[in-house]
């Protein structure tokens, strides 16, 4: 009983190794006559022009045209007009336009005349191009020097191929085959084969492209092909090492996305794959390194526009609603305008007529402050100037706008450049100065003050109808990464 055991083991073993044997590829030679040859079918060099390098034989007339020897047709009688001549160390080459596997190559020659002894083969080496590397590597199959019979009316060839995997490489952008010497002759071929298939292929990303700002950054990229038997794309990113998220569906071209919660001065390693809906799955995967603005950077800016009166509507969510404010230095311009009431600038009203009573007028470096009963963040700041019946007035100049944070008596600038509108306004127009930061949403957090530094514009005050300030209550929230579509 234990020695049928036993034999069982060792059959089981020996024929578990003997299923992982791989040959090697070898050449093998054969002869026949003109007329029994028949091209091969599947053959990936039919009609391709190679390019080659060394010395080409020609027995004239015969031109040079490479593609004879890719053309499918060997002579069948005594002549050498589809023949080409290779001396040694010549080589001929082809490029795939995308993976191939390669199962086996044919080289053809045959009698050129009666009593001629060109009729030799002399490989000297076969090398292919890989996909993954864009190297070329020999196939390891060595040299052959094939003689067979002499004389006319014979054609010989030899073929390399694997006889146990039926394959000879496989992602193949590439075939090089280098010439040898027989009898100090060049060899004269009539026709090469390189029987194999197109592989199916994954989806290819393009460049990659990230631009960063303070805690936000923008990944762009484009699908240059979806990959085989496929119509669509799943795009995936991950952040230093960390879990791939798929960030896009179904994405066929170009396609845009943010990432939020980031970390101001920060550099970010990231990992860009993709799929697709076939069975290839995976395909190109991208990847590098990009590095966030500083804390500092500015990136809050200011946006204008202008609309008629009647087009003019209170943003909802000021958080100056009935907050009169005060004037903590400087001037109020004229004597005309609405000094002694503050809270006009955000009662939610603007002029639609003309007139001055809704009016403030703010003489060079005049400097409002608000005072906040509760901490909140800052989204955005609007000022709107309107018009001055029958006066080009509607005019703004802001030099600075400044934030107090809770637990602190310091009032700090906001990262953001100054605005003027210098061109002043006619009649029937309101100008809308929005201060905002594009990148994050947000222009401070934990704010209790706000200030704002008022300018001149053509020596003519700041004529401001209201002021809002947008934003929320403060709520505690950890740091998190969101990705945005």
């Amino acid at each position: 009983m234990k020695k049928t055991i036993l034999r069982s083991l060792l059959f089981a073993l020996a024929g578990s190794f003997a299923m992982n044997l791989r040959a090697e590829v070898a050449w093998t030679t054969g002869e026949g006559a003109p007329g029994d040859w028949s091209p091969l079918s599947n053959n990936l060099l039919l009609n391709q022009t190679g390019t080659t390098t060394g010395t080409i034989s020609f027995l004239t007339p015969v031109a040079q045209n490479i593609t004879r020897i890719t053309d499918g047709v060997v002579p069948t009688s005594r002549r050498y007009a589809e023949m080409l001549g290779f001396a040694k160390d010549a080589t001929v080459e082809w490029n795939f336009g995308a993976p191939r596997t390669l199962e086996r190559i044919r080289i053809t020659t045959c009698d050129i005349t009666d009593g001629r002894q060109y009729d030799d083969i002399a490989i000297a080496d076969v090398l292919v191009k890989y996909a993954a590397s864009g190297d070329w590597v020999s196939l390891g199959c060595g040299s052959i020097n094939w003689k067979g019979t002499d004389g006319a009316g014979i054609m010989l060839y030899v073929t390399l191929e694997d006889s146990v995997s039926g394959h000879i490489a496989e992602g193949v952008m590439g075939l090089r085959v280098k010439f040898g010497q027989h009898n100090n002759v060049a060899q004269y071929y009539s026709e090469i084969e390189a029987v194999g298939f197109a592989e199916a292929t994954g989806p290819v990303l393009g460049p990659v492209d990230v631009a960063p700002a303070k805690t936000k950054a923008t990944v762009s990229s484009s699908i240059v092909d979806v990959g085989t038997d496929a119509t669509t794309c799943d795009v995936y990113l991950a952040l230093d090492g960390g879990a791939a998220t798929k960030i896009a569906t179904g994405v066929t071209g170009a396609f845009s996305y943010a990432l939020k919660g980031l970390t101001a001065g920060t550099e970010y390693a990231y990992e860009l794959s993709v799929s697709n809906n076939a069975a290839t799955a995976k395909g190109t995967v991208r990847s590098g390194t990009f590095t966030m603005l500083a804390a500092d950077a500015q990136t809050a800016s200011w946006t204008q526009k202008d609309v008629a009166p009647g087009d003019w509507t209170a943003l909802s969510g000021n958080i100056l609603s009935g907050n009169h404010g005060a004037l903590a230095s400087g001037a109020i311009a004229g004597t005309n305008y609405a000094t002694d009431d503050s809270g006009v600038l955000t009662d939610g009203t603007v002029p639609t007529t003309g007139g001055a009573a809704y009016i403030y007028g703010f003489q060079n470096n005049a400097v409002m402050e608000w005072t906040l009963d509760n901490a909140i963040t800052l989204e955005r700041l609007r000022i709107s100037a309107c018009y001055l019946a029958g006066n080009a007035y509607t005019r703004l100049a802001v030099g600075s706008v400044s934030v107090k944070l809770a637990g602190s008596d310091a009032w700090t600038a906001l990262d953001a450049p100054a605005f003027s509108d210098i061109a002043g306004k006619s009649q029937n127009v309101i100008l809308l100065a929005t201060l905002s930061d594009c990148e994050t949403g947000v222009l401070s957090e934990n704010v209790v003050g706000l200030r704002i530094v008022f300018g001149n514009v053509n020596a003519l005050g700041s004529y401001c109808a209201e002021i809002e300030a947008v934003g929320q209550a403060e709520t505690k929230k950890g740091k998190m990464v969101i990705f945005v579509n």
